[in-house]
């Protein structure tokens, strides 16, 4: 007798509704595809509890014959592909044939179809048809489902509360309602309208029906392509992020997809300018041809593969980036010179005798330029000002002081702001050490005392096969001894004072990286670290000149508005909202004008 046994048709459909049919906001999702897919430009889905008592979705799409509104709920029934080359050149949401098998198999099903020709109603019992009449000649198609999980009780057993089950439908209708501008949907629970869109075909619009005025009115346009892929939708500035990645949506081709490259990508290009545990909004709608994607990886299609996934990648980075720092300048105006105008007197400095030791000429250009490098971390005295061009360039905004030790108050005619000093001179450095890192002259300072440095076996392989670019950075770094190198030279932009703790940070930030070396991430994360060491901290009493430099120096920035890890450096209060706060707009009119 044989151990092996083929499985019913009914057995096989309960399997992969499990696959399939995960929770009720895949029911949904499966409907409204096959809506989609059918043409409609008008989709309503209404619920009652959640879905757990009743799903039903309407459309005006083509409909389905009598013969084909039969086979639709057979298993590997489809009119989406035809051949084996047909899943090269998938175009439409559904392509497999097994969502409506797998949901009828769990549930009790109506169907009301019509093509303009036949009007069939269906009713369909744990996968089988019981009932079928001549339906209501309404154009475009009427299904509903009943009792869902009624015959596999440990599935009903395991859904979640109402409230959570009905949280997933909602997102995910607003997220096929951003993917399809062009149709109206409407979502119905318990008599209740929660979403309900104009199709319109204008995705700016669509977010601010889907998020609201608040967010809709901070999002930025993008619009961009390359020779594999044309990307366009909307993303968040600098006022607006969420705590978790549900609102960071990618469609391909019109299907809605999840894909931890891309967004890592999205989220990389907002790198020191959102916080770490915070993320954008995005909409982002990707076009390329079928052939470089395979959707067939998942079975509920929701992730999909890019067989020129760098391309993509890179498009994406550098679009993202440049819109982010296109589109939040609205702080430069009030600067009338983007220039500090701090003159530093040299001779106060204290400068590393071996410096210049490899220069015979100390007068020499290359010199001069170590000098100036040197000079930009390690000024310890205060700053001076040219008095005859003072009036001149003098930058509007002007501090008034410090309060609690770390937040520095200034204002210009119309605004008052507030600066965190620390996050203000963190970004000034970064920018600072980033161009250092990036730049393709090196000068390097000997160390009087070189640094010795032990690691493990795993450690010191990891670092072993980079040292070419700590070399590169203007390290002189030899073996001594087993797991051990030593440093007898740095770059000369290494803060004096903080050389060993620099440069262990950096030997600690490639043993960090995990898979591939990324060296644009690389020389970020070093001038983020060195930035940090090398600003000024809260709690400092710093002078009224420092203010002012620090105040100068963040507007000479490319992004001055947040630090390195995504904090604001600067907040603005515009003098009407300040005279809003102190009901002074209001009591000025009651008086006619006279305070």
């Amino acid at each position: 007798m044989t151990k092996i046994n083929i499985m019913s048709e009914a057995l096989a459909n309960k399997i992969a509704a499990g696959e399939v049919v995960e929770r009720i906001a895949n029911v949904v999702k499966e409907l409204v595809e096959n809506s989609i897919d059918a043409g409609s430009n008008n989709i309503k889905i209404e619920l009652i509890e959640s879905g757990t008592r009743l799903i039903k979705v309407v459309d005006n799409g083509s409909g389905m014959s009598k013969e084909d509104a039969k086979l639709c709920f057979y298993r590997h029934a489809t009119s989406k592909i035809k051949s084996e080359n047909d899943l090269y050149f998938i175009g439409t949401l559904g392509f497999r044939g097994e969502a409506l098998a797998a949901i009828s198999a769990v549930s009790n099903i109506t169907l009301d179809t019509y093509d303009g020709n036949e009007a069939t109603r269906l009713e369909v019992k744990a996968g089988n048809i019981i009932k079928e009449e001549v339906g209501s000649m309404r154009k475009g198609t009427i299904i509903e489902v009943k009792e869902l999980f009624y015959n596999t009780p440990a599935r009903l057993k395991f859904m979640k509360s109402l409230w959570t089950e009905l949280s997933y439908t909602v997102g995910y209708i607003e997220k096929l309602a951003l993917s399809h501008p062009d149709i109206s949907f409407t979502l119905i629970n318990d008599d209740k309208e929660l979403i309900k869109t104009s199709g319109s075909n204008d995705l700016y619009k669509t977010i601010h029906e889907i998020f609201g005025y608040n967010t809709s009115k901070n999002m930025i346009k993008i619009n961009a392509e390359n020779y594999d892929y044309t990307i366009n939708g909307y993303i968040s500035n600098l006022n607006l992020s969420k705590s978790n990645r549900n609102s960071m949506i990618t469609i391909v081709n019109g299907r809605v997809v999840t894909n931890q490259s891309v967004n890592r990508t999205i989220k990389d290009a907002y790198h020191t300018v959102l916080a770490e545990n915070k993320f954008p909004i995005v909409v982002i709608n990707i076009e390329t041809d079928p052939t470089l994607i395979d959707v067939n990886i998942h079975p509920t299609k929701q992730d999909i593969k890019f067989s020129k996934l760098d391309s993509l990648n890179d498009l994406l980075f550098e679009t993202v980036r440049k819109a982010i720092v296109n589109a939040d300048n609205s702080f430069k105006p009030y600067v009338e010179t983007p220039i500090a105008y701090n003159n530093y007197d040299s001779n106060e400095y204290k400068i590393n005798e071996k410096l210049y030791e490899n220069n015979e000429d100390n007068n020499t250009e290359e010199a001069k330029t170590i000098k100036e490098v040197r000079l930009d971390f390690n000024a310890e005295s205060e700053v001076k000002y040219d008095e005859e061009n003072l009036d001149k360039e003098k930058t509007l905004i002007k501090p008034v002081g410090l309060a609690l030790g770390t937040f520095l108050i200034a204002h210009d005619e119309d605004t008052m702001y507030m600066f965190d000093i620390h996050a203000a001179d963190e970004r000034h450095n970064y920018e600072l050490y980033l161009d250092y890192i990036e730049s393709k002259k090196t000068y390097t300072t000997n160390m009087l005392f070189p640094l010795q440095l032990e690691f493990s076996q795993k450690e010191y392989m990891d670092i072993s096969s980079h040292l070419d670019i700590v070399r590169e950075l203007g390290f002189g770094v030899e073996e001594f001894g087993k797991n051990t190198l030593r440093i007898y030279a740095h770059p000369s932009w290494i803060k004096e004072g903080h050389e060993d703790e620099s440069i262990k940070s950096i030997f600690d930030i490639i043993i960090e990286f995990k898979g591939e070396f990324d060296r644009v991430k690389f020389n970020d994360r070093v001038a983020a670290s060195l930035a940090c060491k090398a600003s000024v901290k809260a709690n400092t009493n710093i002078t009224y000149e420092e203010q002012e430099a620090i105040i100068n120096n963040l507007f000479k920035c490319k992004f001055p508005y947040t630090c390195p890890h995504g904090r604001p450096t600067v907040i603005k209060y515009p003098l009407y909202e300040l005279e809003k706060m102190f009901k002074r707009v209001n009591f000025a009119k009651g008086m006619n004008g006279n305070e």
